[in-house]
């Protein structure tokens, strides 16, 4: 076992959204989706009573459309650029177990690789390497092609962490997190671009290459979808599923996918493959309950509903839904506990302060609702168009 585990984070941590998180206020029900890094997925395994076993089924074509081909990427391409900055800072000499270190300090250090955290980029090492920018996945990426061809042993890490719920497009996402570990002389260093803070008792899982690719066709095709381009997104959630079959996030997305092609039937299959392999993920079942329910499939919804609305009242977004409909029928107080807990789910989304603001204001708690609104522009500052927010 390694004698120490360390853990390095670059500068320029992301607090908050990025720019392209903020959505168009419209519909209420959203679509889920999974995404590796902001780095994302959700699922459950339907009852035997409640219907049959799928076996293991062919990704449904895409209806209507023309789908492109997905060339196999290749994550860990080492440029001769990449390799001189790997033997510059990662030279062998007397002091071996300093390797590692070295090109973890070096990776992460503004004046040398100059590397800028950004959620919503996902590229191959070589390309992180030339643009000096990307998510978790990306930097992951970059990193472990580096570390290998410095001769050391190191590999993707997937780090078990709350659900982050973001809005996009009409679309909700939430984010899964990766880094890059590596090895030496009984040394292990964990490398994280995000500045996030790990704990002791963080729960963490080895991925291997496969993983990691599938992990990246999955975030190209939710970028491709939250664009509305569905060849292109449905071409990438079948590359993901080619390269790493029977995962429940991949179904999911492309269950997605599907069902904004008007393919109903195939989403469900979709759906129902995603809950195969994973009991409880959530954004599957939300959105195979949904279908059902739009459809008139009443019974099969009822078997679900239960445990949709447990799932959702994890969201803080489906919160915040349910408080704006309190506050249409002036249920000030049922508003303001749901904004509350919305807040205590993730404390940066200044629409929840915005409508929180609103319900204490309608309640007679002015000074509180000042307050809120306050937060609201403060969290909103970075956004021109929301600086104007005011209460009644």
């Amino acid at each position: 076992m390694p004698s120490e585990r360390r853990t390095y984070a670059a500068p320029g941590w992301f607090n908050g959204r990025p720019r392209s998180t903020v959505a168009r206020r419209g519909r209420s029900r959203r679509l889920g989706l999974l995404h590796a890094c902001l780095c994302l997925w959700i699922g459950l395994l339907l009852g035997a009573c409640s219907a049959p076993t799928l076996r293991v089924q062919e990704v449904p074509p895409l209806a209507g459309q023309t789908v492109p081909e997905i060339p196999d990427a290749d994550l860990l391409g080492v440029s001769p650029e990449m390799q001189q900055f790997t033997d510059a800072h990662a030279r062998n000499g007397k002091n071996q177990a300093a390797r590692a270190w070295l090109l973890a300090y070096a990776s992460l250090d503004p004046y040398l690789l100059d590397f800028d955290y950004d959620p919503m980029v996902t590229l191959p090492a070589d390309e992180a390497f030339r643009a000096r920018r990307g998510n978790c996945l990306t930097f992951s990426n970059l990193f472990v092609a580096m570390a290998r061809a410095a001769g050391l042993n190191a590999w993707y890490q997937e780090v078990r962490v709350p659900p982050r719920w973001s809005a996009v497009n009409e679309t909700l996402l939430v984010s899964k997190h990766v880094n890059a570990v590596v090895e030496e002389h009984g040394q292990r260093f964990v490398i994280d671009v995000s500045r996030r803070k790990s704990t002791s008792d963080e729960q963490t899982r080895r991925l291997s290459d496969r993983e990691a690719a599938a992990q990246y066709y999955n975030n190209l095709g939710v970028d491709a979808l939250v664009e509305g381009n569905l060849p292109l997104a449905y071409a990438y959630f079948a590359k993901a599923l080619e390269t790493l079959p029977g995962q429940a996030y991949l179904w999911s997305n492309l269950g997605v996918v599907l069902r904004r092609n008007g393919q109903n039937a195939d989403a469900i299959i979709a759906y129902r493959m995603a809950l195969e392999d994973e009991h409880d993920h959530a954004v599957a079942l939300n959105n195979l309950y949904s279908l059902y329910s739009e459809e008139g499939n009443l019974e099969a919804a009822a078997r679900l509903e239960r445990r949709v609305e447990a799932n959702r009242r994890k969201n803080p977004y489906y919160l915040h839904h349910l408080a704006e409909l309190a506050n249409e029928e002036r249920r000030w107080p049922d508003a303001i506990d749901l904004l509350e807990r919305a807040i205590d789910i993730d404390p940066n989304e200044y629409r929840f302060y915005f409508t929180l603001a609103q319900a204490q204001f309608h309640a007679g708690q002015v000074d509180t609702a000042r307050a809120s609104l306050d937060r609201a522009r403060e969290l909103a500052s970075a956004l021109p168009e929301l600086e104007s927010l005011t209460l009644p």
